[in-house]
């Protein structure tokens, strides 16, 4: 159980994230196209989430949910109907999981770098497969 300091921290934490997350990935995608959401999305976001919190002081799982909500609430808003809904619960629960690698692999190696390396790889294999399911359909 965490403190309501440490719980405010972490939605800070993940708040911040989200939004240089937001722009960094519009230019990427721009430039880029599909290999910056496979590779350069994961790399921004799992440092972003992840080195926030624990620069704050905030709890990393908390960090990624709040990162997940956001992004849930953009794929909601922007994608509409079944999709949107789909996007937004993939979005939600995906970055909760990461959240939950970035958590357990430290405790496992007593790095946090490992936690971020875990959750960066498990993040760009997910991008590739949503990535590769959008480019099938």
């Amino acid at each position: 159980m965490i403190n309501i300091y440490v719980f405010v921290l972490s939605l800070v934490a993940g708040l911040l994230a989200a939004l240089p997350s937001y722009g960094l990935n519009s230019r990427a995608l721009k430039i880029l196209g599909d290999k910056a959401v496979t590779f350069g999305a994961p790399i921004f976001e799992e440092f972003l989430k992840t080195g926030l919190a624990l620069l704050l002081g905030g709890s990393i799982l908390v960090s990624h949910i709040t990162f997940g909500v956001v992004e849930a609430i953009y794929d909601y808003y922007n994608k509409r109907g079944l999709f949107g809904t789909l996007s937004a619960g993939a979005g939600l629960l995906s970055h909760s999981m990461l959240g939950y690698i970035s958590v357990l692999a430290p405790r496992l190696g007593k790095s946090p770098v490992l936690g971020i390396t875990l959750a960066l790889l498990a993040h760009i294999a997910w991008n590739y497969g949503i990535i590769n399911m959008k480019v099938r359909n």
